[in-house]
């Protein structure tokens, strides 16, 4: 290659380099592409499965196999979700626990709006897996306040107001 020939390498290159860039090119009616996110590191996907094995471990020991984790409802491996205290009942009459309550703040999943509401946990400690906390909130409409797992409650009172 002569030295002419790398000139004139050079220099279209860096005509293209410093070549004035139209905005109009850039400018497209397509939406930009969203982010692909990165694929869940090793550690991140053993975490997950030792989170998911636990959980069915747990919801098996206490007779609810196949269920599975709403963690949008605040459930985890060991803290597991009812749909009423007439439900924890059941569980409460059949495993026994130790029976707590609190008050929270409940969102809307749009968050459009917010309540306070008593919440009624059962906690128990499984063999080979450790303490889990069964949880519902108190519905007023659905009754219930002679159940034993009601009964139970340090702060009854609460309840009975």
């Amino acid at each position: 290659m002569t030295t002419a020939t790398q000139a004139a390498i050079v220099a279209a290159g860096t005509a293209v380099v410093l070549a004035p860039i139209d905005p109009q090119h850039l400018r497209s009616n397509e939406p930009e592409p969203a982010p692909t996110p990165a694929p869940p590191t090793c550690t991140a996907l053993l975490l997950a499965h030792a989170e998911a094995e636990l959980a069915a471990r747990a919801r098996t020991a206490l007779g609810m196999p196949g269920r599975r984790m709403a963690k949008e409802e605040g459930e985890t491996a060991r803290r597991i979700g009812m749909w009423s205290q007439h439900e924890l009942n059941s569980l409460y009459e059949r495993i026994g626990g130790t029976v707590t309550t609190r008050t929270v703040q409940r969102t809307t999943h749009g968050g459009e709006s917010t309540w306070q509401a008593t919440e009624i946990t059962v906690t128990v400690d499984l063999p080979g897996i450790g303490p889990v906390e069964i949880f519902t909130d108190w519905d007023e409409e659905t009754g219930g306040r002679d159940l034993p797992v009601m009964q139970a409650t340090p702060d009854a009172v609460l309840i009975a107001a």
